[in-house]
C-alpha cells in the first residue's frame, strides 16, 4: 500500500510537468492559423512606397477672348480721314500715319479711338510648367488682285505697288518679335512664357495622395505672360483706285506644353537652309506647302555630323509652308519655310 502511494505520487507530478510543458509550447507557436509570435533574435519587416515623383497640376492655361471688331481694320492710304478732319467717323480721333487704323477704345459717351495697332491681347501662364504660345495671321478671304503683301512697313520712294503691311508683333520697344503676312501663308509667332514652380507647395490628402498646390495668394509671386497685337501701314507712293476691296484676316491663339527642341532654329529659308540638331538623328522630312498639299522628302535634304540641310531652292519656291522633322527620339518637330 505504502508503495503504491508512491507510485500514484510520482504519476502526478509526471503528469503536471507534461502539461507544463505543453502550455509552454502552445504559448510559443500560437494557436493555430494564427501569425507567429516574435521569436528571440529574429524579426520581420514590410516596405511601403510613398510614390513616385510628386506632380503639378494639370496644365490649365485660358486663352485672351477677343473681342468683335478687334481685327477689323480701315485702310486710308489716300489720308481722306485727315483731310476731311473725320467728318465720316462722328465723334473719332484717328491717332498714326501709317494708313492702317485699328478701333481701340469706345468711351463710355461713344467717342471710338483709331490707331495703327490693334488692341494688345495677353495670356497669362498660372502653372508651373513653361507653355509656348503660338499666334497666327492669316488671309481668310484675299483682297483686290492689284494688293500686294508687304514685308515691312517702310517702303521704298520708288515704289509704286499697292502694298499692304499687315503683322502681329509683341510691341516690344527693342527687338520686337514681329511676324507679318504674305502672300503664301500664314504669320506666325511662337513664343514661350515661363511657369512658376515656386507659387505651388508640396501637400497630401486622402483622396488625391501626394501632389503639388498652389499657395494661398498673398504668397503668390507674379505670373508671367505675354501680349500681341496687330499692326499694319499702306505703301502711300502708290496711286490707290476707288472701290477696292481690302483682305479679310484671321488671328488663333494656341498654346502647348514647352518642351525643348532638338533643333537650332524655328525656321529656315533660302539664304538660311541649315540647322543643328542636338541630342538626336533625322529618320524622315515632310514638307506641307502653303495650300496645304504634303510632299515627303527624301532627296531635297542632308543629315550628316549633327547638321541639317535642305536644297535652298525647294525651299525658296515653298515660302509660308512647314517642315515636319521626324527625330529618332520619336518626336516631330515644324520648321517654317520663310
Amino acid at each position: 500500500m505504502k508503495n503504491y502511494k508512491k507510485f500514484v505520487a510520482l504519476s502526478l507530478t509526471a503528469v503536471m510537468v507534461i502539461g507544463s510543458t505543453m502550455t509552454v509550447f502552445a504559448s510559443e507557436t500560437g494557436d493555430e492559423g494564427t501569425d507567429p509570435a516574435p521569436t528571440a533574435g529574429v524579426g520581420e519587416g514590410e516596405g511601403t512606397y510613398e510614390g513616385g515623383e510628386m506632380k503639378y497640376p494639370t496644365l490649365s492655361v485660358t486663352l485672351p477672348t477677343i473681342p468683335e471688331g478687334t481685327y477689323d481694320y480701315i485702310a486710308d492710304p489716300n489720308g481722306l480721314i485727315a483731310a476731311t478732319s473725320g467728318e465720316k467717323y462722328a465723334n473719332s480721333t484717328f491717332i498714326g500715319t501709317t494708313g492702317v487704323f485699328f478701333l481701340t477704345s469706345t468711351a463710355d459717351d461713344g467717342a471710338k479711338t483709331y490707331t495703327a495697332d490693334s488692341t494688345a491681347l495677353s495670356l497669362t501662364n498660372e502653372n508651373a510648367q513653361d507653355i509656348d504660345v503660338t499666334v497666327k495671321l492669316e488671309q481668310k478671304a484675299a483682297g483686290d488682285s492689284t494688293i500686294k503683301y508687304a514685308e515691312s512697313a517702310t517702303f521704298d520712294a520708288a515704289d509704286k505697288d499697292n502694298k499692304l503691311y499687315l503683322a502681329i508683333t509683341d510691341g516690344a520697344a527693342s527687338n520686337p518679335k514681329t511676324a507679318a503676312l504674305t502672300g503664301t501663308g500664314a504669320a506666325t509667332i511662337k513664343t514661350t512664357v515661363a511657369g512658376i514652380p515656386g507659387n505651388y507647395e508640396a501637400g497630401y490628402t486622402e483622396a488625391d495622395g501626394y501632389q503639388y498646390t498652389l499657395k494661398d495668394e498673398a504668397d503668390l509671386t507674379d505670373w508671367n505672360e505675354c501680349s500681341f497685337n496687330m499692326t499694319g501701314a499702306l505703301n502711300k507712293n502708290a496711286k490707290w483706285g476707288d472701290d477696292l476691296d481690302f483682305p479679310a484676316i484671321k488671328v488663333t491663339w494656341s498654346y502647348a506644353e514647352h518642351r525643348d527642341s532638338a533643333l537650332s532654329a524655328a525656321a529656315v529659308s533660302k539664304t538660311s537652309n541649315s540647322v543643328t540638331v542636338t541630342g538626336a538623328n533625322v529618320t524622315g522630312v515632310k514638307m506641307i506647302k502653303a495650300n496645304g498639299g504634303e510632299v515627303t522628302l527624301t532627296t531635297q535634304y542632308t543629315f550628316k555630323d549633327g547638321t541639317l540641310s535642305f536644297n535652298a531652292d525647294m525651299l525658296g519656291g515653298n515660302v509660308g509652308g512647314k517642315l515636319q522633322v521626324t527625330l529618332s527620339t520619336g518626336v516631330t518637330e515644324e520648321l517654317a519655310i520663310q
